[in-house]
């Protein structure tokens, strides 16, 4: 006997929702994440009337789903519809990295085009001076162990912030689901940096109040991954062929086994892992955010807790830092 769907009653029921334990048809799944999307942009009002937001394209499912949700949401009014949506890809200039967002070149335009969105690409290059690839090649030749993932996300991260002052970007939209916070979760605690929970959240206040600092948003933290892989699948939209290497010696990579371990025995443990970095997140906002005091990088400007940034301290290492300064125009110290 066919099972029908439990929310509609009509169509045969095609995936198991574990968190909810309901049999769904591929219909009202889509329904459920559009409506959670949906849900989390309204409840902390993540896009208002006027906003400039950025989109951050990686070229993977995740980035690519978001940006299809926001152009269709704000087709339909369920986001403002005088919001405006660019989208851009950063090319760190590691080879991966380059064939990941060149394989998607095709459908970010397509979609580009059906929503109204603008693109742009930047580069490592064009922003720093340097690729990742010449700062990790710096590091590891002087015998500095510096994982790859970590030398594209932390110059990803300030790419992020040029980019938005150059765009005048209001907020940035990243595609983080559920499963990419829950692990943020857990390597926070694992590393005992409980600080970095003051900026853990789904809202643009958790993030620093400067100017210098564009707020992220992330609509999708409340969908899980296999959620958003299925919605991407049958929507037409392309799955990652080709995984960077350098992610299966990555934390996260092993963190991703072991919430799925979890969740058979616990199937809304995702969803209670970020709600504790959430309560935590506020806890600490609400206590200590103002005595944490942010200073200007020693070379840069930028601001950081420390004297040096991190983006300086890894550009040093690699013997780059001089390089770096004089391209953006700062005076070497």
């Amino acid at each position: 006997m066919v099972a029908l769907c439990d929310r509609c009653g009509v169509r045969e029921a095609q995936y198991f929702k574990v968190s909810s334990g309901e049999r769904l048809c591929l219909n009202c799944l889509f329904n459920t994440i559009e409506d959670t999307v949906t849900r989390t942009i309204r409840r902390y009002r993540l896009i208002g009337s006027g906003d400039r937001i950025g989109i951050a394209i990686s070229g993977g499912k995740d980035s690519l789903v978001l940006m299809y949700l926001l152009g269709k949401l704000r087709r339909h009014g369920k986001i403002p519809r005088d919001a405006e949506l660019i989208a851009f890809s950063i090319d760190e200039g590691q080879p991966y990295s380059c064939v990941r967002r060149s394989s998607a070149g095709d459908y970010i335009g397509k979609l580009a085009s059906e929503f109204n969105i603008e693109y742009k690409l930047f580069t490592f290059k064009d922003l720093f001076g340097v690729t990742a690839f010449d700062v990790a090649q710096g590091l590891w030749g002087k015998g500095v162990n510096v994982h790859m993932c970590t030398i594209c996300g932390v110059l990803r991260r300030r790419a992020m912030n040029i980019i938005g002052r150059r765009l005048n970007l209001s907020k940035i939209a990243t595609g983080h689901n559920l499963d990419d916070e829950a692990q943020t979760v857990m390597l926070n605690v694992m590393s005992n940096d409980i600080k970095r929970f003051a900026w853990f959240g789904v809202t643009p206040s958790n993030d620093v109040a400067e100017e210098e600092f564009i707020p992220r948003i992330k609509p999708l933290r409340f969908v899980r991954e296999e959620e958003v892989a299925i919605y991407a699948y049958y929507h037409g939209i392309p799955l990652m062929t080709i995984e960077c290497p350098f992610v299966y010696n990555n934390p996260r990579f092993e963190l991703k086994f072991t919430l799925a371990r979890w969740e058979r025995d616990n199937p809304n443990v995702k969803y209670s892992m970020v709600s504790f970095g959430d309560q935590l997140s506020k806890m600490i906002n609400d206590r200590f955010k103002e005595q944490v005091k942010l200073n200007k990088c020693t070379y840069c400007g930028f601001p950081t807790s420390g004297r040096v940034c991190r983006v300086c301290e890894l550009l040093n290492q690699a013997g780059l830092l001089e390089k770096y300064l004089r391209f953006t125009g700062k005076v070497p110290k």
